[in-house]
């Protein structure tokens, strides 16, 4: 698209399109199905979303194992901080929270899911409120799994990266086949 002095801009590209309509579609979920705030929905869609199916779908699995082990730990850590009233005892829990899924991860040989683990664990410390403790770690583990599986959705079939992939459990047959 060029400007009248010349420059050329560049037409957003597919990958940027494609997290865009994921996002669309989170936020659109979230709002069919009455469920509040699609955030960390979105950012799993935002990080699933990778230049091919395979390495969505290899960011989906750590994405959802560091929310996993993130929303384990943050739980247990958010019952410790509520059964002792310590002063500074969020900042400290925080803190020994975020130093235990870091070795988690990188004990269980998921370094890659270290970030998205302490996020999850500081996100169930620090942002639980009033909601009971378990259903706050059940539904970010829930919402993240929505964007994951909406994100690989779209990667595998609006415009689907050809070059021979296949990834186990998913459907490789049909208009989308080799992605």
């Amino acid at each position: 698209m060029p400007l009248p002095n010349g420059i050329k801009i560049p037409k957003p590209g597919l990958r940027n399109t494609k997290t865009a309509l994921s996002v669309f579609l989170c936020i659109l979920l979230f709002e069919l199905i009455g469920r509040p705030n699609p955030l960390f929905a979105c950012s799993a869609a935002i990080i699933c979303m990778k230049e091919t199916i395979r390495y969505s779908y290899q960011m989906g699995v750590d994405r959802l194992i560091g929310t996993l082990l993130g929303g384990l730990v943050g739980l247990a850590f958010l019952l410790i901080n509520n059964r002792f009233s310590l002063p500074y005892a969020e900042a400290l829990v925080a803190g020994l929270g975020i130093l235990t899924v870091i070795y988690l991860c990188n004990l269980f040989n998921k370094s890659s899911a270290a970030v998205i683990s302490s996020i999850v664990v500081l996100a169930i410390i620090i942002g639980v409120g009033e909601k009971s403790p378990y259903l706050y770690a059940l539904d970010r583990m829930l919402d993240t799994a929505a964007g994951i599986v909406i994100a690989l959705l779209v990667n595998k079939y609006i415009y689907p990266h050809k070059n021979g992939e296949q990834i186990p459990g998913l459907n490789n047959k049909g208009p989308a086949a080799g992605v």
